[in-house]
This record gives structure tokens, sequence and C-alpha cells, in this order.
């Protein structure tokens, strides 16, 4: 197969990597313009004053201030004789005096109007407070800036790393220091703009990254596309809250009466607002976190979401109990709490983006930890790509100017035409350039349901353990650019390789089937991670995992243990090296592993199941011990357990006439919750019908394995698969259907098979509907077109399938039961288990027989809605 023909190129990401770029420069020119003031600021020393927000009441007075006669309340009234009328003015004069300059206030008191000079001095400020300005006003804002920006440069797609860059940019704008406003016009108003906008939204991307981090919850995922406005509507009255103090902060720059205005009107919202922003933050963000840490299957996961809940917690939650207390006390916190807990509370703040730096670069939690080899080089030659295209198209414009000025008029429209032509020609040239470069670089991107597809196509079918696993191995190595694959099969003894892909030598390890790589496999169902450079990794965390395990891990150069199982047994393991591009495995990647290790734990089981057949008939030299046999691979074939499903109950039996039947009926859960319901009919007795059973039951699980809504497709496939594997005068009756619990809805196709009915109990009377809709048998026929039918079933409902060993049951005079008795004896049985009803129907057929010899198989599946 051609690299190309199951890929597909995505497009670089050149409009995210542009509002990064836009978003980083304008970040980082704040903050440089930022961090020189509050440097130029630690080298000055005045009675440092500040009006509380949209007031001339001074709310922040400095005990330096405090002692030349200010005091909180004082209404400012001039600054330096000119009358105050908004922050700038004052932030202003604070910005230009130097070490022997005064600032004159005029300020309102309760002892009357009067003037205090502040004199300005040489900074004199101790060591330890500069080096709390430094890191909580220019360190720490920039070092949220890079964190944020860092990870959408890794993972520009990812939805979530952009929205941790906004809550990182946030996260930088959370406090400030009375500085933006001396800007100067038009530029502070920009400034204050991006900090109010920041300050005032890190509740939205509070809500964001709790709620989609590391993934969104499942039930969020099962609703429909209209699912965005949940998140949409949450948000809504803290981005009305956005833009007002946006509004105020502007305004209460040059007009502080007006602010004031402004805020009066939106006072009867204020508390009722601050108390929904604490809710947001409290139940989207930490409840989502400690939440999705009690449901994470993975102990890695675990142990992410506990670090940064607790992380979160420790920082954030020492300062939001001192602001809620303010809120509910109506007062400011510098007016209720000392100055040394108000500064401890900022100080630990600055644990929350170390925690995030913490779990997502170290503990891996979103993949960005990317080896820089190839990966510069990848970006380096792509880059080279794009310039070399920018210099090709302005080499033809410039040539063909310089040409044309001197060409007549039909000279200049070839040219023109020829520029034209050329500069459609090279994107055209670029693009396969980058397509040979991603192939280079093994970036090409894979399309996850064409994979599954001929995956699916091509496993199906086998019935041997060695191609099946030579096909998916190399397949995965293919699609994801793995030269090293090895599957390791238990067959009821240790775990050993049974193919391996890329080695030079075959790798001589053991996995007994109690070691602790074993038991997390076991245990999980999920793919592990192998980190050998994490002492937190389940590696060496959990006790059971041994050196041995390691080193066994280890020659084979594991970076993901991808578990193979089948209901309650593991059948083995697939371990895959690092890629070819030096990239993680990303959430996709396992999305797609996951589903293929589905598939293929079906078709081993499938092929040890037909290969149990096989063998043991092969060993038996009489018929009889050879029926025996097939009988009790038969019996394995049907249900052994059935999964719970939630609303409803069921049952199903076969009693075959010899000791081999051709009767089938299956139970199949699948994704959703849905409940996958077969029954069916072979042509013929013995073994030779058993066989064709197994053929047919193996072809329905490998198509039914995703749960596809087009069961007419399901069906047709089917039939083309049990006609190429059996004789021309092998045929059955089918039906299949689709229970969905969370819409009552039935799907089916009846494959000429006897109508299943449906009994519904209206009080008065029964009513009785016959699933009919499909067409013709399986096996017969090439091809068929068929059809699906639906309905619903309502709780007290009972549904009926059976094959026609129980309707034409006979007795020693050769009668039929038929299908009217049938009727009345399941509407007698209302009440009753499906279970029950089972065995009141066999029990009432025998009795009709009287103990005549039973001519055919007989089966019956009883399923009955109830209550959720």
């Amino acid at each position: 197969m051609q690299p190309g023909s199951q890929t597909r190129n995505l497009a670089p990401p050149v409009f995210q990597y542009v509002c990064l770029a836009v978003l980083l420069a304008g970040a980082m020119l704040f903050q440089i313009r930022y961090a020189q003031d509050i440097w130029r600021g630690e080298k000055i020393d005045f009675g440092f004053v500040v009006p509380a927000t949209a007031s001339a009441s001074l709310e922040i007075v400095r005990p330096t201030a405090e002692k030349l006669g200010l005091h909180p309340g004082d209404v400012l009234l001039a600054v330096n004789g000119q009358k105050y009328a908004g922050t700038s003015l004052l932030s202003e004069a604070y910005a230009k005096v130097r070490p022997g300059d005064q600032i004159d206030l005029t300020v309102k008191s309760a002892s009357g109007e009067h003037t205090v000079v502040l004199p300005v001095t040489i900074g004199t400020t101790p060591l330890g407070q500069v080096v709390f300005d430094m890191l909580f006003n220019i360190v720490a804002p920039i070092g949220c800036v890079l964190l944020g920006a860092w990870v959408v440069l890794v993972r520009p797609r990812d939805g979530l790393a952009w929205i941790l860059l906004g809550l990182m940019f946030c996260f930088s704008q959370l406090f400030g220091s009375f500085k933006i406003e001396s800007w100067g016009p038009g530029y502070r108003d920009v400034a204050m703009t991006y900090h109010s906008a920041l300050g005032s939204a890190w509740p939205i991307f509070m809500f964001l990254f709790g709620f989609f981090f590391p993934e969104p919850f499942p039930f969020y995922t099962r609703m429909p596309a209209r699912r965005a406005w949940i998140p949409l509507l949450v948000i809504a009255p803290i981005l009305v809250n956005v833009f007002l103090a946006v509004a105020i902060s502007i305004t209460d720059m040059t007009d502080y009466a007006r602010a004031q205005r402004m805020v009066r009107s939106f006072h009867p919202f204020q508390t009722p607002l601050a108390i929904y922003l604490f809710c947001v933050v409290g139940f989207g963000f930490f409840s989502s976190i400690f939440t999705k840490s009690a449901i994470a299957i993975s102990p890695d996961a675990k142990r992410r979401l506990r670090l940064l809940y607790w992380g979160a917690t420790v920082a954030l939650v020492p300062l939001f109990l001192i602001s809620l207390f303010s809120v509910f006390r109506g007062k400011s916190m510098y007016d209720l709490f000392p100055d040394w807990l108000i500064g401890l509370g900022l100080f630990v703040t600055i644990l929350f983006p170390l925690t995030l730096a913490y779990v997502i670069v170290v503990q891996r939690a979103m993949d960005v930890r990317v080896v820089v080899r190839q990966g510069l080089q990848y970006g380096l030659a792509t880059t080279g790509i794009r310039i070399l295209q920018l210099i090709a198209i302005a080499i033809v414009i410039a040539t063909a100017f310089a040409l044309g000025s001197k060409s007549n008029q039909l000279g200049k429209m070839v040219l023109i035409a020829i520029a034209i032509t050329v500069g459609f020609a090279i994107p055209r040239l670029g693009n396969r350039l980058r397509t040979w470069t991603d192939r280079r670089f093994f970036r090409e991107a894979y399309n996850a349901e064409q994979v599954l597809s001929d995956l699916s196509d091509q496993v199906r079918s086998m019935v041997e353990t060695r191609p099946l696993i030579e096909t998916v191995a190399a397949r995965i190595s293919e699609t994801l650019h793995i030269p090293q694959v090895a599957v390791l099969l238990g067959s009821g003894g240790p775990y050993r390789p049974a193919f391996a892909l890329g080695y030079n030598t075959p790798p001589d390890v053991s996995f007994a089937p109690g070691t602790g790589t074993v038991k997390v496999l076991q245990s999980n169902r999920e793919p592990a991670r192998v980190y050998f450079d994490d002492p937190g990794s389940w590696l060496y965390r959990d006790p059971d995992v041994g050196e041995q395990d390691r080193a066994n891990l280890n020659h084979l150069h594991a970076e993901l243990l991808l578990p193979l199982s089948t209901r309650d047994k593991l059948l083995g393991f697939i371990s895959l090296g690092p890629k070819l591009s030096d990239e993680p495995y990303s959430g996709t990647d396992l999305r797609l592993l996951k589903s293929v290790a589905a598939q293929t734990g079906l078709a081993l089981e499938n092929a040890r199941l037909m290969s149990a057949i096989a063998d043991e008939i092969g060993q038996r030299e009489r018929l009889n011990r050879e029926v025996e046999i097939a009988r009790e691979v038969q019996e394995r074939l049907f249900p052994q357990t059935l999964p719970p499903i939630a609303g409803i109950d069921y049952a199903g039996a076969c009693r075959p006439a010899l000791g081999v039947g051709g009767d089938y009926y299956d139970f199949l859960a699948l994704p959703g919750g849905q409940l996958g319901i077969a029954i069916g009919d072979v042509s013929g007795k013995g073994i030779a019908a058993a066989l064709m059973m197994a053929s047919l039951q193996a072809s329905l699980r490998g198509e039914a394995t995703r749960a596809p809504e087009n069961l007419a497709a399901l069906v047709t496939n089917v039939n083309r698969l049990v006609y190429e594997a059996s004789s021309s005068n092998r045929y059955a009756t089918f039906f299949y259907g689709q229970y969905n619990p969370a819409t009552r809805q039935l799907m089916y196709v009846n494959a000429g098979h006897n109508p299943p009915m449906l009994f519904h109990n209206t009080g008065s009377e029964w009513q009785i509907s016959r699933l009919e809709t499909g067409g013709t048998v399986v096996g017969l026929l090439e091809s068929f077109p068929y059809e699906q039918g639906s309905l619903t079933i309502e709780p007290g409902d009972v549904f009926l399938a059976f094959t026609d060993g129980i309707s034409e049951s006979m007795n020693g005079a050769d009668e039929e039961w038929g299908e009217k008795p049938l009727i009345e004896t399941v509407k007698a049985c209302s009440g009753l288990s499906p279970a029950e009803t089972i065995t009141r129907i066999m029990q009432a057929a025998d009795k009709f027989v009287a103990g005549a010899k039973q001519h055919d198989d007989m089966t019956l599946v009883v399923l009955q809605a109830t209550s959720l």
C-alpha cells in the first residue's frame, strides 16, 4: 500500500501561529514596560496612597503617608494643585518624581480640608521586599505568559492548549501595582483594556480548564453537537462582568465620578455576581478536577489530577477566602486584614502556575515533552520551504516588472500571464515539497475511521493467529511509523513474543501471569505508557512491578503497552516502541489503538475458538465423540454471561435436537451501553451446521463491534461473508437487533427468520407487533439489499424471538403446536422474569409433544423492558 493512500496532510497551522505571535508580542511589550516601571519604583521612596476604584476616597495609605497626616477614607481633592479627576493624574505624578522632589496632595478629612506634602527620597526598600516585588510583579507574570505560549507552540491545534494560554495570560494580570495609569493617552487605554479584561476573565478560563482538562466528562462527549452551548451559557454572565470592568477601569483613569455612577448602577448585581464567580471557580474548576481524579481509570491520570487539585487548593484557597470574606463584609481586604496576611496570600498564588508547569511538563499531562532532535529539524525544513516559496514568487514578480517596462503592450500581457501561471504553480510545488517533508519526518496525519474499517475487513475472516497478529502489527507500524512492534500472547502460560517487527533478533522476554506488568494491564484495561525516567510512574510505584519487568520492557524498547482483552481475560498485549518522528503518543493515537486492540482481541478469541473446534474434532475418530466435542464448543459460543444493560432484563436458551445444533443466539455489549440481540437457524444439523453457526457468529461480531447505525449494511456484509465461507446449499435465517436503552429504540433487520413478536399490555388487552422488515436468508445469495426497521419498547413490554423448533414442535400424531398456543403462553407469563418465561414456554411445548422425539432445535430469546 502506498503511504499516501490512507493518509491526509493537514495544512500547517499558520493562522494559529500568527495569532500566537501577535498575542505573545503584545503581552511581552506590556510586561517589559511594566517591569521597567516596577524596577524604577524600587529606586525611590515616598508616602504611597491609592484611591478606591471609581472613587476619590483613599483606600491604601502606607505608614509613611499616614505619619504625614493622610488616612484611609480621606477624599483626594487635588494633586500638585491640579483638581483630581481620575487615577491617571495621581499615577503620572508618581511616575515623574525624582529623589528630592515632592508631591502635594490636597485632601478633605474629618478635620477639614488640608494639603499634605509627600517628600521623595532615595529608595530604602528592604532586600526581601525587593525580591518579593520582582518575583511577584515581573518573574511570575512573564513565566505564566511563556508557559502558556510554549504549550500552544507545541500543540497549536489543541483547544485545551489555547484555554491554558488564556488562563496563564489571566493569571499574569490578576494583580496590579498602579503603573498603567501613567502611560499616557491611547497607550494606557489599550494597556488598561488588556489588564482589566484578563484580570476579570480568569474565572472563565478556570472553569473551561477544569471542565475540559485532560478530557471532558463522559456525559458531555455523549451529548449532541449543541453541547457547546453549555459552557457558553456558564461564562455568559462573566463576560458581562468583563466588559463592565474594562469600561469602569478606563473611565476611572480620567473621570472617576462617571465611573462611580457606573458602579452604582451595577451595585444591585455586584454581590450575586461575586457569589456566582466563586461558584464557577469552586464547582467548575476544583470540583471538576476532584471528580475526574476520583473516576480516572489510569493511576497516572489519578496522580496528575490529584497533584493539580492540591497544588491549586494550596495556591488559591487562602486568597479566595480573603476575597470571599471581603465581599460579604462589603469592605476592602486592606481594611479587614493585616498587610502581612494579604502578602502571604498573594505569595502562595505563585504555586498555581508552578503546579501547572509541573503537571504538564514533568507529568506529561498534555504530551508537550517532544524530543528536540527531529522536531527542530522538521520545523526548520518546513520553514525553509515557505521561505523558498516567497523568494521564488518575489523573483518572478520582479522579473515581470523589469522586463515589462521595456516591452510593448502585447509583451506586457504575455509576461503578466506567465507571472500568474508561475504564481499558481509555486504554491502547488510547495505543497508537494511539504508533503514529501512530512513523509521524511514521519508526520503524516491518518484517517482513523479508514484504518479501522480496512483493518476490520482484513482480520475478521482470519481464523489463524499468526497471520492475524502479523497483519495487525504491520498496520500499526505503517500507520503511526513505529519501527518496533512486538505482540506477546499468553496461551495459558507466560506472555511471550508471538511476533516481533523491527528487532535485529527476536526479543527473548517473558512475563508470568502474576507479574506487575500483567496485573496493571488486566486491572486497568487501558493503554499503559512506559516512562523509565519518571520515578512516579507505575513502573516504580507499583510494588508488584519488579526489576525483571523493567528489564524486559527496556529490552523491548517499549513506550506504550496495549492490552488485548476479551470479556474478563487478558489474551496478550502489544509493545510499541518510539515513533520515528520522536513524538509522544497523542490522545488521538490512543483512541485509534484502543479500537484496534478491541478488534484484535475479538479476532483472537474467534480464532482461538475456531482453532479449538478444528483441533478437538480432528482428534476424535468416532462420530459420536466428535458430536459431543462440537456440542461442548458450541455451548461455549453461546453467551456465558449476560452483560448488565440499564432498563432491560433478558435471557436466552437453546436446546438442540441432536448433540450439535444449527440454532444460534447471541447478546453483544456494544459501545454507549447498547445491546446487540441475534438469533438464527442454520440449514441442516450436526457438525456442519455448528461450523456455519460459528462462522455466522464471527462475522456478526466483527461487523457489530463499533455499533453502527446502518444495520442493513451490517447484515449485507454478514450475508456476503457467510456466502463466501459456506457451500452453495448452506444458508441461515437470521435476525439481528440493536437496542438503545437511552432512547428505548430497537433497530433491527429480519433476514428470513420467524418474525419476533413484541407484546404490549394496554391494561385491557394485549397488542402484538411482528418484526418482519428485512430481506431474505443469509448465505444463499451473494448480494441482497436488506432493509431495517425500528420500534419502541416501553416498560412492561415483552420481546420474544424464537426458531421454528418452538412453534413447529410435533406430538405423536404429527400435529404442530403452532404460534397461537405460544402467544397465549407468553400472555400467561405476565409478571415473570425472562428466564422464568423461557422455562414456562419450554414446559408448555413439552407438554404438547407428550414425549415425542424432538425433530428440530428449540431456541428462545426473551427481553423485558423495565424502568430505568
